[in-house]
């Protein structure tokens, strides 16, 4: 098999043109780790940075950041307990009377609780089971035991 060689200079220009290209193509992003720092599409994991620190977010910013699902007060129950029960366990009921299911684009996914208010201080990482388990509720399933028969 022969290669194709091409002088120096032509091989440095074109190694800058791939270079220049790959960039255009993937360009960096700035705050990956903790959520992109672009106000023109933010995500659930930078928007929700200031719970970290005790604060809360506008049930607003979740909406512009996300699909939103606004759960039924069965739901509600049911995803407060799981928050309840997430360690470290609080002693104290979390904020919010109402309870929301997102998915931004990059593909994070929350329940969160809010208040009447839009006010947003708690939320925490949506798993496929759990997921599975808050949409069965949804439906009024109820669990069963094995076969009676």
């Amino acid at each position: 098999m022969t290669l194709l060689r091409f002088p120096r200079r032509f091989g440095a220009l074109l190694v800058c043109a791939l270079i220049a290209g790959a960039c255009a193509l993937f360009p960096a992003r700035a705050g990956e780790a903790g959520g992109s720092t672009d106000m023109t599409t933010p995500t659930l994991r930078g928007l929700f940075a200031p719970l970290m620190s005790g604060g809360c977010v506008a049930m607003a910013g979740v909406r512009a950041a996300s699909a939103v699902i606004e759960l039924t007060p069965d739901q509600f129950q049911f995803v407060r307990a799981f928050w309840m029960a997430i360690p470290p366990v609080s002693h104290e009921l979390p904020p919010g009377d109402k309870a929301f299911f997102a998915k931004d684009s990059s593909g994070d996914e929350v329940f969160g609780l809010f208040d009447g208010a839009g006010a947003v201080c708690s939320v925490f990482e949506a798993t496929d089971w759990m997921e599975r388990l808050v949409a069965q509720v949804g439906r009024g399933e109820v669990g069963k035991r094995g076969d009676p028969t």
